[in-house]
């Protein structure tokens, strides 16, 4: 196809919806669960193409890629609110609706009407998509770090490196690069500046994973850890007729455990039906087997403050029956606490009706079992998104990450491994072996360099046993964070200055 009979194509608008229906393609197709990871690093190409159109429907095209990128990757929604939440399908529809909506409104329509309207600039708009990630993970309802580009690559053990150095949204913004400069290849394939800006960003891509491979995480010493999967039915859970027989059930999983003279029993976010620490059918055994072998578990604890009720979801260390405490600091949104809830009071009672919701952590913690050398970074569930609170513990002193979901939630599809594509993403940021306990998977341990060398995926009861690597080496991550940022701002921002006095 000539140029000619190219943006003939482009400037048309069904031209331009084509294109932005590829690149939303190429982007689902490229996140976790779908197997294509290769297509992020072309994904962008058509949309960019779209808007070089005369007359370019910027917003439409962004806001279009964005609600289809965020609609069909975040379909489990409505298994999680619908069929395990209890809510009316219309409410779980209209929720997954509305995120997706101001999803690609908020945070695909500014990248793609700077490109169209205002630069073309390949750093200036890589940085600004990268902002956008940044932004969407700290204020969209409370924050969202999902679905971020560089979580494509938590398989690629090579190109995942670069995370150690240069954070998630480091690799995102590399990737973002890479769709801009084969863009411009494709645009004048003679211009030879593009393919060594190619060549450039390939090269500090993979540059972390050479080195890795050369220099790998050093550690002294592994501890045996063992994670419990219970695998019981999440619809059977809270009826009382099958109450006695899960406790049986998981507390005998627990001893099996003990058994198999492990250093550490990890056990999932809610793994039993009932109020664990008052429950003496589930603390006699836990404080039993505590004697020698310490266990992390979740429960919910209430306890009052300043003269007032509050609900934490807490995970606990018990050893040697003394019990050391880890409060969830950043809640799921609509799973443990309703945002706006004064605002949508109404909307939450009619769909989701009462309910205690749980109040927010105040503090990084780390449970340490210092006789065997475990000091342990608590991460529960939703919170292995979010950057910073694992750096707070690692930063602390904690030599191994542990992480407890209950992603049951997700029900049987690629929410399941979007969760586990984060997490990776973690134990490779902050170079630490993750030891993952799930109610039914994916359990998993996790090694420093981003490799899975033991997980359970089907939803059947298990226990993963493995010698796990525990190390205090930091990587360029820990220490700097998103240093990288603000020297490329700085650049940019002397560049510009010098083009202007010139």
């Amino acid at each position: 196809m000539n140029k000619e009979l190219m943006y003939n194509f482009i400037n048309k608008w069904y031209g331009q919806v084509l294109l932005t229906l590829l690149s939303a393609l190429l982007l689902i197709i490229s996140t976790a669960g779908f197997g294509f990871s290769f297509t992020v690093f072309f994904a962008f190409i058509p949309l960019l193409f779209a808007l070089d159109a005369e007359k370019s429907h910027s917003v439409i095209c962004g806001w279009l890629a964005g609600f289809l990128y965020w609609s069909i990757c975040l379909s489990w929604m409505m298994i999680t609110f619908g069929y395990f939440g209890g809510a009316p399908l219309p409410a779980s529809f209209g929720l997954l609706m509305f995120i997706a909506v101001s999803g690609g409104f908020l945070f695909f329509v500014p990248f793609t009407y700077t490109a169209a309207k205002i630069s073309k600039n390949p750093i200036i708009l890589s940085l600004i998509f990268v902002m956008l990630e940044a932004v969407k993970g700290k204020v969209f309802f409370g924050g969202v770090p999902w679905l971020n580009l560089a979580q494509s690559q938590y398989k690629n053990t090579l190109i995942v490196q670069s995370v150690s150095v240069f954070g998630e949204y480091g690799l995102s913004f590399i990737i973002m690069l890479i769709n801009f400069f084969l863009y411009y290849i494709i645009k004048d394939y003679k211009n030879k500046k593009n393919y060594y800006m190619l060549a450039a960003a390939v090269i500090i891509m993979y540059l972390p994973g050479i080195y890795r491979t050369i220099n790998p995480i050093p550690y002294t010493e592994t501890k045996k850890i063992a994670v419990v999967q219970p695998a019981y039915q999440q619809e059977i859970k809270w009826d009382n007729n099958y109450r006695i027989q899960i406790i049986s059930e998981v507390n005998s999983l627990v001893l099996h455990a003990y058994n198999a003279g492990v250093d550490l029993i990890v056990l999932p976010e809610s793994s039993y039906p009932a109020k664990v620490l008052t429950t003496e059918m589930i603390m006699s055994v836990l404080n039993k087997v505590s004697e020698k072998t310490p266990v992390i578990f979740g429960a919910d604890r209430r306890i009052d403050i300043d003269n007032k009720s509050r609900l934490f979801n807490t995970m606990v260390l018990i050893d040697n029956k003394s019990l050391s405490y880890y409060d969830k600091r950043h809640l799921t949104p609509f799973g443990e606490y309703f945002p706006f809830e004064k605002l949508l009071a109404p909307v939450k009672e009619f769909f989701f009706g009462p309910g205690d919701m749980f109040s927010p952590g105040e503090k990084a913690a780390v449970l340490a079992s210092s006789d065997n050398g475990i000091y342990a970074a608590p991460v529960i569930c939703f919170e292995s998104a979010f950057s910073s609170l694992t750096g707070e513990p690692v930063r602390m002193g904690a030599n191994v990450l542990v992480i407890i979901s209950n992603d049951t939630w997700f029900g049987k599809n690629q929410g399941r491994i979007q969760h586990l594509a984060v997490d990776t993403i973690r134990a490779v940021e902050y170079g630490r072996s993750v030891a993952r306990a799930t109610q039914d998977g994916i359990s998993a341990f996790i090694m420093p360099d981003g490799k899975i060398p033991l997980k359970e995926d089907r939803q059947i009861p298990a226990i993963l046993i493995y010698d796990v690597p525990v190390t205090n080496f930091m990587t360029f991550y820990s220490l700097a964070g998103n240093i990288w940022i603000a020297i490329l701002i700085t650049l940019l921002y002397y560049q510009i200055k010098r083009k202007r006095e010139i």
